[in-house]
């Protein structure tokens, strides 16, 4: 199997990797080259005198470098998946340097498999159920500073808020840290964002956006003190929200959800000092969607994942709660698509209601990923001077948000009934994905690569 030039290029780390891997993508650096099924390999001159030994596995997509980069994958990685997507490189006997590292991960695989089925190890339930209490009271605490907090700044207005510094949201946010409510944090922390933003095309009015977060804010908090009185699912989806962790002995009970996982886009996003990867995915027999999220450090590079345009192949599993999307892979392998577009498409009403059928469920949502099909993308009138888009059908449109890339996929679309994929927030569409004449293309990773990537 090879993987497209776009599948690689939405691999990279950043887009730093991404331009220096493409200048690794030059048959005459490399020496060595091979091929086994899915493995490649090569050797290419670094500033050492031994030149760097670089192998990938196509169908992980994973990749090995003896260079010093604590990227992942690093230059050489991309720049030799190019070299193979460009030309496929020739069947050879893989050198024992391959062989090993095959190996290697076979071996790992087969004992992650064994420790996976090896039976569980005694549980101190009294000691357990002492963290679990003690955490429960200092999220309780940090939640009685919360109300006060809200209450406080309402009795004062949203005007006020608007003039309050930096410091003054951040102090909230730290306690909530503390009190092990890092979900609200990252809520509270993202208030100066809206409080000084300026109008744009797609997003709710500054003043009203601040309004909706802290309502949803306010729902979550009061939610999180009636934990006992939900349904489990549901304060499973709470707690999620919360910033509760999900257990490995809670995911290793919940039942495989066996697909053809069409992989739509990568999308990618800095949170504090980690690099948090989604990955969404939509199942192509069942219509279901999910998210997989991944975090990435400098010295603990993200694990690698199934390309845009891939299908997985095999089981997913979801986390608590409700709605259920974030999920973990399981068992299965990335290949070829079975076909390109996107599974299960519908109109914007259907996707409008779909989005309020989830807020029913979970008014703390902040977006959920909607498909559409046929859409025509067109202008609307400019907002604070800015030029606004939509997507549109015969039963409504819904307003594209501003974004570097938006020029890339109307060019892509041409005027033509395209199929759309992106994430919904009640107020306007951010596109991940666009299918068109048989074609998918996705959105790159990162923001800053303003154009299209054709997929599959």
């Amino acid at each position: 199997m090879s993987l497209t030039t776009a599948q690689i290029l939405d691999l990279a780390p950043d887009a730093a990797s991404r331009k220096a891997g493409q200048d690794q993508a030059k048959p005459p650096k490399w020496s060595g080259l091979g091929r086994a099924g899915s493995v490649i390999w090569g050797e290419i001159k670094g500033s050492g005198a031994t030149p760097y030994r670089t192998v990938a596995d196509l169908a992980g997509p994973a990749s090995k470098c003896t260079c010093p980069s604590r990227k992942f994958p690093c230059k050489h990685g991309l720049g030799l998946m190019l070299v193979d997507a460009s030309s496929a490189l020739p069947e050879a006997e893989p050198p024992d340097w391959v062989a090993a590292w095959a190996k290697g991960r076979e071996s790992r695989a087969a004992a992650a498999e064994t420790k996976a089925a090896a039976p569980a190890k005694p549980v101190d339930e009294k000691a357990q159920a002492r963290r679990r209490q003690a955490r429960e009271d200092k999220v309780a605490a940090a939640l009685d500073e919360l109300d006060l907090w809200l209450r406080d700044l309402m009795r004062r207005g949203l005007a006020a808020a608007r003039a309050e510094p930096y410091a003054f949201w951040d102090r909230m946010a730290g306690r909530l840290v503390d009190g092990q409510a890092p979900g609200l944090a990252r809520r509270v922390r993202a208030l100066p964002g809206l409080v000084a933003a300026a109008p744009q095309a797609g997003s709710a009015r500054p003043e009203a956006a601040l309004g909706f977060v802290l309502g949803r804010i306010a729902l979550l908090a009061r939610a999180a003190r009636r934990l006992d009185a939900l349904a489990p699912e549901v304060a499973a989806g709470v707690r999620a929200a919360l910033g509760y962790p999900v257990t490995a002995e809670e995911m290793a009970a919940r039942p495989d959800h066996l697909d053809d996982w069409a992989v739509l886009a990568h999308a990618v996003e800095e949170e504090d000092r980690l690099t948090a990867r989604s990955v969404w995915l939509v199942g192509r027999r069942t219509g279901a969607l999910a998210q997989v999220i991944d975090y990435g450090t400098a010295g603990a590079p993200l694990p690698p994942a199934p390309a845009a345009g891939q299908d997985f192949c095999g089981a997913l599993a979801f986390q608590p709660g409700d709605p259920p999307l974030r999920a973990v892979f399981r068992d299965g392998r990335a290949g070829p698509a079975a076909e390109p577009g996107l599974p299960g498409t519908g109109s914007v009403a259907a996707a409008r209601d779909a989005f309020a059928a989830v807020l029913a469920r979970a008014p703390w949502t902040e977006r959920w990923p909607v498909r559409l099909a046929g859409v025509r993308l067109g202008r609307l009138p400019a907002v604070g001077g800015a030029v606004a888009f939509a997507a549109g059908d015969a039963t409504g449109c819904l307003p594209l948000r501003g974004d570097p890339r938006l020029p890339s996929l109307l060019a892509v679309a041409g005027g033509r009934p395209v199929d759309l994929f992106g994430l919904h927030d009640g107020h306007g569409l951010a596109p991940l994905a666009l299918a068109t004449g048989g074609r998918l293309y996705a959105m790159p990773a990162e923001a800053s690569q303003a154009v299209l990537l054709q997929v599959a």
